[in-house]
């Protein structure tokens, strides 16, 4: 069907037509980084009027009863408190990464192992030859392992609490690798 546009004009229009787009897009980039820049500059210049010794002098002197009894220790001493180590959240970026790639290797494995349960395959790894057992058997085993997780950094074992989710990640690579060339 012809358009009355030859194909060699067509593409040259998309070729000028993403060239503004190029343009318009560098454009709002570099007015961005701007507006951003000179928004830090004005916090840190304000942050600066606030520590010269010229602005110490507007500070209105309040009356003694209204101000805090003075303490007693040395000010310039603090004494050392130790700080309780920082505990991660369970569910950091580390943790879901990881939780993403195992549960995408374990929907691969049951993908292929259902089709090939269906053309007439055996599945010797899960004791269940039917679809529905065989994804419930993988959702189960990711569940097991976010949960194995869970109790090791409850327990403080947090290298093992990272080492979980790669150990299925491992086995659901296996069975996949397994179902995709027919390993017995």
């Amino acid at each position: 069907m012809f358009t009355g546009v030859l194909l060699p004009a067509r593409f040259a229009m998309v070729q000028a037509l993403m060239e503004r787009v190029r343009t318009l897009t560098f454009l709002l980039a570099i007015s961005t980084l701007a507006f951003s820049a000179s928004a830090q500059q004005q916090a840190n210049a304000q942050f600066a009027d606030r520590l010269t010794p010229a602005s110490l002098d507007t500070v209105s002197s309040a009356p003694a009863e209204t101000l805090a009894p003075a303490p007693t220790a040395n000010a310039l001493f603090r004494p050392v408190t130790p700080e309780p180590p920082t505990q991660h959240k369970f569910f950091d970026r580390q943790q879901l990464l990881a939780l993403y790639v195992h549960s995408g290797f374990r929907l691969a494995d049951t993908i292929k192992t259902c089709r090939s349960i269906s053309h007439g395959g055996v599945e010797d790894w899960i004791p269940t030859q039917s679809c529905g057992g065989i994804a419930a058997w993988q959702a189960g085993s990711v569940g097991l392992a976010l949960g194995v997780g869970w109790l090791f950094h409850k327990h403080g074992h947090h290298t093992l609490e990272r080492i979980t989710p790669w150990v299925g990640t491992g086995a659901s690579v296996a069975g996949l690798t397994k179902s995709v060339f027919n390993i017995r």
